[in-house]
């Protein structure tokens, strides 16, 4: 029973951490914070957690999980839209962990544990996955690339990915994202995609990218004038 509760209170200050890190900014909340947020006593938490960095390592095992498990399981694409809606399931789970993006180098530069899961996590684990997707679009004859410009590509990809909110919020002057920036993400990353397409899918293509566009800025519209 003591285990159980244990357990609990564990997982809560993680998952209490990853609203607060996402709405109001890691940078912006302490260990304190966090254990006020649940009603506990500091030390409470410190029994669980020396320091945030050790709960951040633990978000980014959850956030590098649940990317697996999406890449793993999601059925791969066999067309131009099923590309969209399966980079769209990456940008989702990227959006749940999205304080993880703001300010990555900060992050991996503060924890040497951090920067050891994520560089495992991008080389070792990713990457290949995405090549597994330009490879399925490669066979099905939607793009034409060798192996070389597949496994380039698949990193381009990756690196828009992971950086992409920490520059959309300066590009935008923003401290604090909103789910446009998600939207158009995905229409940047996708993108890169473009040159290498067989010509009788690029109209389809463009359509679809166009209409991201769109979405995104109905979605900033929405967000502006609800502020």
């Amino acid at each position: 029973m003591v285990k159980e509760n244990k357990q609990s209170t564990y997982t809560r200050i993680i998952d209490a951490a990853l609203v607060l890190f996402n709405e109001e900014g890691e940078r912006n909340t302490s260990t304190n914070h966090i254990a006020a947020h649940l009603n506990i006593s500091p030390g409470n938490l410190y029994y669980h957690f020396r320091n945030k960095d050790e709960i951040i390592v633990q978000l980014f095992k959850r956030y590098s999980e649940d990317l697996l498990s999406y890449l793993h399981d999601a059925k791969l694409p066999a067309g131009v839209c099923d590309a969209i809606d399966y980079m769209s399931g990456v940008y989702d789970i990227m959006w749940r962990y999205r304080f993880l993006f703001n300010d990555v180098n900060t992050l991996l530069a503060r924890s040497a544990e951090l920067l050891g899961e994520h560089n495992n996590f991008t080389q070792a684990k990713v990457s290949p996955l995405l090549v597994n997707l330009l490879a399925r679009l490669n066979s099905l004859g939607i793009m034409q690339a060798d192996e070389i410009a597949m496994n380039d590509l698949a990193l381009n990809m990756w690196v828009i990915t992971k950086y992409w909110f920490d520059f959309d919020g300066s590009i935008h002057g923003r401290a604090k994202l909103t789910e446009d920036s998600k939207v158009r993400g995905i229409q940047r990353t996708l993108s890169l995609l473009r040159p290498y397409l067989r010509k009788e899918y690029l109209d389809e293509f463009d359509s679809t990218m166009n209409k991201l566009l769109a979405e995104s800025s109905r979605i900033l519209k929405k967000t502006a004038e609800s502020e």
